[in-house]
């Protein structure tokens, strides 16, 4: 009998984590690709990538998701692909990145809202954060002001929040395609948390950046702050990583 259980549980075991391994890799609602983790209904954590303008595949966000998960197991968490990005295992999201260039567009944008909504409709989550990084967090700032009521807390790391100044910072010729966080401030619902976290050495997506769009954000009432992270960099690891987990963290306990 005892080794009859012992083999029961075994079996168990092996179902659920078939189960867990196949949900995480399976197509998600909306037009875009992703991992999925969790299951939780307090909250729907969705994390966007960056550029990844070295052609790799959009894996590197996979892991901070299923960290959020295996903290809180009262939340979903999704690894989102960005539009026309793949993510390794067979995954490939819609639309066009146009070679990793001036791809921030309303169509792009769009179709990142879109699998937001569909993926809160398919949870049921009563809270929905949303996690950028990079030209993801471009993203997410221009979609929070086009779709007001669609994101309950919006975490921007490393954030290119105004596209024309980013690109000449840089030395780079404009985007005429792109849409911009700040083209978009005034529009932030103030039921909207924004929380911008940027490394102190970033220069890519300086500073500044980030902090002149959260002072936009606040002089019209929208909660929004700033974490400047010493001794970090661009690159979504390290100090910066965890800056972004604690952001998101508190956000969840909300």
């Amino acid at each position: 009998m005892r080794i009859a259980s012992q083999r029961l549980a075994f079996l168990l075991a092996a179902v659920v984590t078939l189960a867990f391994a196949s949900l995480a890799s399976a197509q998600i609602p909306g037009p875009l690709a992703g991992s999925i983790f969790g299951s939780g209904q307090r909250a729907l954590v969705v994390v966007l990538h960056g550029d990844l303008s070295n052609g790799r595949d959009a894996t590197y966000h996979r892991g901070f998701a299923e960290d959020i998960a295996r903290r809180h197991s009262d939340v979903t968490a999704v690894a989102l692909i960005r539009p026309g990005y793949s993510g390794g295992r067979g995954l490939q999201s819609a639309g066009s990145n146009n070679n990793r260039r001036d791809h921030y567009t309303r169509t792009n944008n769009d179709l990142v809202a879109e699998s937001i909504r569909a993926l809160q409709r398919a949870t049921g989550a009563r809270r929905v954060i949303v996690v950028g990084h990079s030209g993801g967090a471009a993203q997410v700032g221009a979609i929070i002001g086009r779709f007001p009521q669609l994101v309950d807390s919006a975490v921007l790391v490393s954030c290119p929040c105004d596209i024309g100044r980013w690109r000449s910072m840089r030395g780079r010729s404009a985007w005429q395609n792109s849409e911009s966080p700040s083209q978009f401030a005034s529009r932030v619902s103030r039921s909207t948390r924004v929380i911008a976290v940027v490394g102190a050495n970033d220069s890519n997506t300086a500073p500044a950046l980030s902090q002149d769009y959260v002072a936009a954000l606040q002089a019209r009432g929208v909660p929004a702050g700033m974490m400047l992270v010493r001794g970090a960099s661009h690159d979504f690891n390290g100090s910066l990583r965890s800056a972004a987990l604690s952001a998101v963290e508190a956000e969840i306990q909300r």
